[in-house]
């Protein structure tokens, strides 16, 4: 009977100490008589914190009962100010070690505590440990930061990320920068949460100052500047080139004692550019000694195609030989990257050229007789230069006017602008018969286009009556050596008949 009620006040000295306050035991005092006593819980001892990255290994002393039993376990908290922040899950629960670490703290200086656990009891805790401070992941780029040429590498290190990460690099915005090359020593992050790594800075860009971001892949983001300065390490480029003589609209053809320009567009692509410094032309294959002519900036147009630079004007040497002739263009930065472009090329023409032939198309109701819709064919023996025949002329189509006139020796046709009142440099067509009119016809809003080396004309309307021609005959043009070709050389005056049998004219 005492025994029992030993056991009972034993158990009930155990309930009233209550979780969190005492472990209660008992022990028997012989067989005759029972005595029981509560056994406190010890309080939890003062951990030390070591940090290593963004881990803290937390360890403390072993907390005993008052018998030497030692406690089968440990809560670990950490604290902020005083205030519990919740615990890595590597430091959560109930730790049976003496020592736990936690990983992935969050930057920030910390405090840590331990309480004791025996079953269900747990003792208080113990005193905060010394603060520790995690430090806020960083990247630190190597001097020098300062680039002048691009693209370029920078090296570095990052440091307090979380291990395990992977780390990815951007220019100028943490999240839709341009992600740059770059490589990581240790990768993943390991332990200690640093690693050297190395980035690119890729070609152009923009001078001025700049940011590298180091992305983790488990959050951590870390950022440094570097500063890309005026640079150019690239020859600038000629994207075109042409020579064109002094006047018309063709490019690409010269003749030997004739003047010309050349013609470029160059760029400068450095990264950034340092713009262009000069542009030269070496020209000797068409002018003898001209090795090295300078272009000057400006806003010109040749052949319909406009170019930022041109040189003063050249004459061809009179030495030079008909053929295409090669030229090379060199480009200068300031900067003094410089660089020579070839694949240019002029046709140097010596040759006069002159009448091929001259037909006529019959295009109205009658034939025989001068009509809206007829044509008057001239070809040449090459392609002539459309302005020197009209003046901003390109061989599109263009209004003109034909007059048509009555002249012993046969009726003849020649060709003025829209206007009537200029005779252009075409020469002069005899029909070879008297009968198409009986005085001077105008058919104004004429069609003048140029294909090749033939310039047709489409007859616009009449002045007046005109009448049909009774018979055949062969037409013969008269050229103009007014007109030139597009080399520049003046045309013969020697006249051409019309090829084929004798014919009605329109």
């Amino acid at each position: 009977m005492k025994l029992r009620i030993a056991v009972a006040i034993a158990l009930g000295l155990a309930m009233v100490a209550g979780p969190g306050v005492a472990w209660a035991a008992w022990t028997e005092a012989g067989a005759g008589a029972a005595s029981a006593r509560a056994v406190s819980m010890p309080a939890g001892g003062s951990p030390s914190a070591i940090v290593t990255g963004r881990n803290v290994a937390v360890s403390w002393p072993q907390a005993a009962l008052p018998d030497a039993t030692p406690v089968n376990g440990y809560l670990v908290e950490r604290y902020s100010g005083g205030v519990a922040q919740g615990v890595g899950a590597s430091c959560s629960g109930t730790i049976t070690a003496l020592a736990c670490t936690e990983g992935a703290v969050p930057p920030g200086t910390w405090t840590y505590t331990v309480a004791p656990r025996h079953h269900g009891w747990i003792g208080e805790e113990g005193p905060e440990s010394v603060s520790v401070t995690v430090a806020a992941p960083s990247l630190t780029l190597t001097p020098p930061t300062t680039l002048s040429t691009l693209p370029a590498g920078l090296t570095g290190d990052v440091a307090s990320f979380v291990t395990g990460e992977t780390i990815v690099f951007r220019l100028d915005d943490p999240t839709g920068g341009a992600v740059l090359a770059g490589s990581v020593a240790s990768s993943p992050i390991p332990f200690s949460g640093s690693s050297a790594v190395s980035v690119t800075i890729p070609a152009l860009t923009p001078a001025g100052t700049h940011t590298v971001y180091a992305v983790g892949s488990m959050g951590s983001q870390a950022s440094a500047t570097f500063d890309v300065s005026p640079h150019d390490v690239t020859a600038p480029t000629v994207s075109s080139s042409v020579i064109a003589k002094s006047s018309g609209w063709v490019v690409g053809a010269v003749r030997p004692g004739g003047q010309y320009y050349v013609y470029a567009n160059v760029s400068d692509l450095g990264s950034p550019a340092s713009g262009v410094n000069s542009v030269r032309a070496n020209v000797s294959s068409v002018t003898t000694g001209a090795t090295s002519i300078p272009l000057t900036a400006g806003s010109y147009t040749a052949g319909g195609v406009s170019y930022n630079y041109r040189s003063a004007l050249q004459t061809v040497s009179g030495s030079t030989t008909a053929g295409t002739k090669a030229f090379t263009i060199t480009a200068t930065d300031t900067t003094g990257n410089s660089g020579t472009q070839g694949g240019f090329s002029v046709v140097v023409d010596t040759t006069a050229p002159s009448a091929a032939d001259v037909q006529t198309v019959n295009g109205g109701a009658t034939p025989g007789r001068a009509e809206t819709g007829d044509q008057l064919v001239l070809t040449y023996s090459e392609p002539m230069e459309p302005d020197r025949i009209l003046a901003g002329w390109t061989g599109a189509g263009t209004t003109v006017t034909v007059r048509l006139q009555n002249a012993g020796g046969g009726d003849r046709v020649t060709i003025r602008n829209a206007g009537g009142g200029v005779t252009l440099p075409l020469g002069t067509v005899r029909l070879n018969r008297t009968d198409y009119t009986t005085t001077t016809r105008d058919f104004t809003g004429s069609t003048m286009v140029m294909a090749g080396s033939t310039i047709t004309i489409t007859l616009g309307t009449p002045s007046g009556a005109v009448t049909t021609a009774a018979a055949g005959a062969n037409m013969r043009w008269s050229p103009s050596n007014t007109a030139w070709d597009v080399a520049g050389n003046a045309c013969s005056t020697a006249s051409r008949t019309e090829l084929g049998g004798l014919d009605l004219d329109f």
